[in-house]
């Protein structure tokens, strides 16, 4: 008995997923021809239009697409009275020739995809579970269709247009032909969702799966990772912890200032792994540009250590900034963020630059609509952020993105590192004088710069002399209204320092020996005449000599660590370059696609 309802069981299921046979191959050629009859409802791309309810058909596989207007044709579909969009394809389809129908077919399946808008609000999470006891099997993981099954791509199609015919199934009104047996069986299929609601959960979880835009897309495949970085550990509750020497230290408060084990100040923590890799994606592709030329990463290069290399960094159109770029090295850790720290979280620091005219110069709404209009994003917002209230590509999650990544960049492996850590050997005596020097009284660095971070965050009037021909940058006194302020700046890092030249706020100093030699020279000695600077009580004339400056620049240098470099990717989600390429010292291997 138990062999026998196997063997029924098994029977049903061939019967129920057994493909249509497929349709002699047609001629793209010919159906570019036929196809200008159809451009008026659907569009010259192909990609539909929503006020006129024509679907999107470009990318879609030719054989569902031969079935179909062969339905329209036979009056499986179209036929029914309150079908009056059917009504107008069964009189497009019925003059057309079996040849003809395959021709159409052929051509519209070597369209590339064309994006279309959210339409569409709902429960991911409930979408989720549906569509993988409900549609998985015969649409795939990814919505992606599968052509032996007779079942066509779902993801990329028109919101509005899939509501309409999971009712239309629901009703009767499409899959009631008794020789329309893929019909009758998405017809049955509909009619298990329990109402409205869930279809529309359905529908925005569909819109979150990654849309083929044709054999260029469907070649690229981006996938997010469930992996988190090097130093990282993943928690049961699926975020990422990092794991440093220094948590086994007191905290800063707990130590003198300067002080080899001391502790790190609290960082920003609990981000997703995919959240991390879709801001690495992010942080690269140019399509976050206004121009779509310019990425995070064009003034935060890994190659310069995260900074440019510029004096002033230039945005869109070749407008210099006014400011140069800071280094985004162990960010995570920092309560204050830009030169003058008018941000105070990493999420307010990302969206800065976007939406700065001279910078990246593009608009919270024009960064979703490029986001939601590509083929790839959609899908890896999706994964990146399921428990998301709607549709999940917003700027909250650009941002929320990029900062996962940026908290991801650590530089805590120096030889400085090492040697606080208990390896005697790991500075040199040149560079272990020049921690000397750091720490001395007398120089007093280390009570601005103090490690572990080499920042107190605090902001600072020095009276930088500024560049030739500028008028003095007002700095944190216009952020924060703050005439004290004027002229101060936050105290910046010095991990990694020797690869982040020019220094301070616009470069005004080419090399680090320059930079050093400017605290020597006397308390305001650069300030413009006529200006009145409340400068920090630290700056005074340290008398140090040429060779404690030289080793001070050695100790420096020993700051460095870039074994934290993330894996550049090769490619991007939009198909535009990534912006800067990959170099072979920044690129690591990830696989394809990166």
């Amino acid at each position: 008995m138990r062999k026998g309802l196997v063997r029924l069981a098994v029977a049903f299921a061939f019967v129920a997923i057994a493909p249509a046979r497929a349709p002699a191959a047609g001629d793209p050629a010919v159906g570019k021809g036929l196809y200008a009859a159809c451009v008026s409802c659907h569009g010259e791309r192909a990609g539909g239009m929503f006020a006129l309810g024509a679907p999107g058909l470009a990318g879609q596989d030719a054989a569902y697409l031969a079935r179909q207007l062969e339905n329209f044709r036979a009056g499986r579909r179209g036929a029914a009275p309150d079908d009056p969009l059917g009504a107008r394809m069964r009189d497009a389809a019925e003059p057309l020739s079996d040849d003809q129908i395959r021709d159409l077919s052929a051509y519209l399946a070597t369209l590339s995809i064309v994006p279309t808008t959210a339409t569409v609000k709902g429960d991911l999470r409930n979408g989720a579970n549906y569509y993988q006891m409900k549609c998985n099997a015969c649409h795939g993981a990814r919505a992606e269709g599968n052509p032996l099954l007779g079942a066509p791509r779902l993801a990329g199609l028109d919101d509005d247009y899939q509501l309409r015919q999971l009712e239309r199934f629901r009703s009767g009104v499409r899959g009631g032909a008794s020789d329309d047996r893929p019909g009758r069986q998405m017809a049955l299929m509909a009619r298990t969702l329990p109402d409205v609601a869930t279809e529309r959960d359905v529908v925005a979880y569909i819109r979150t799966l990654a849309a083929p835009g044709g054999a260029q897309s469907r070649a690229r495949g981006f996938v997010l990772s469930n992996r988190c970085p090097p130093r990282f550990e993943k928690r049961p509750d699926g975020t990422c912890r990092l794991h440093t020497l220094y948590d086994a230290y007191d905290s800063l408060e707990g130590r003198g200032v300067g002080g080899l084990k001391t502790g790190l100040p609290p960082r920003r923590d609990g981000f997703r792994p995919e959240q991390i890799d879709l801001g690495r994606y992010l942080f690269f592709d140019p399509l976050l540009s206004g121009t779509r030329t310019l990425s995070c990463a064009s003034c935060h290069d890994p190659a310069q250590g995260f900074a440019d290399g510029l004096a002033r960094s230039v945005g869109v159109e070749g407008t210099e900034v006014p400011r140069s770029a800071p280094t985004v090295w162990n960010a995570a850790f920092l309560g204050r963020f830009f030169w003058d720290g008018r941000a105070r979280t990493l999420e307010a620091q990302a969206e800065g630059p976007l939406f700065a005219a001279i910078e990246m110069g593009t608009t919270p709404e024009k960064l979703v609509s490029a986001l939601r209009e590509n083929a790839e994003y959609p899908a890896l917002f999706g994964a990146a952020f399921p428990d998301s209230e709607g549709d999940p590509v917003s700027v909250g999650n650009v941002t929320a993105a990029l900062a996962a990544f940026e908290s991801s960049l650590v530089s805590l492996d120096s030889r400085y590192d090492r040697y606080a850590h208990g390896d005697a050997g790991a500075l040199s005596p040149a560079e272990l004088e020049g921690l000397n020097v750091f720490r001395s009284f007398v120089a007093r660095c280390a009570e601005c710069h103090t490690p572990p971070l080499f920042t107190n965050q605090q902001i600072a009037v020095i009276g930088v002399p500024e560049p030739e021909g500028r008028p003095l940058d007002p700095g944190a006194a216009a952020a924060f209204e703050n005439p004290t302020w004027r002229g101060g700046f936050k105290v910046p890092t010095l991990r990694n320092i020797a690869r982040t030249a020019p220094y301070m706020h616009a470069g005004q100093f080419a090399t680090l020996r320059e930079a050093v030699e400017f605290y020597t020279k006397g308390r305001g000695h650069a300030v413009a005449a006529g200006e009145k600077l409340a400068l920090h009580w630290h700056i005074w004339e340290p008398k140090l000599e040429d060779h404690e400056l030289d080793r001070l620049v050695d100790f420096l240098q020993a700051l460095t660590d870039e074994s934290g470099v993330p894996e550049i990717p090769k490619r991007v989600p939009s198909g535009l370059g990534p912006v800067p390429q990959p170099t072979p010292r920044t690129l690591a291997s990830r696989g394809d696609p990166s």
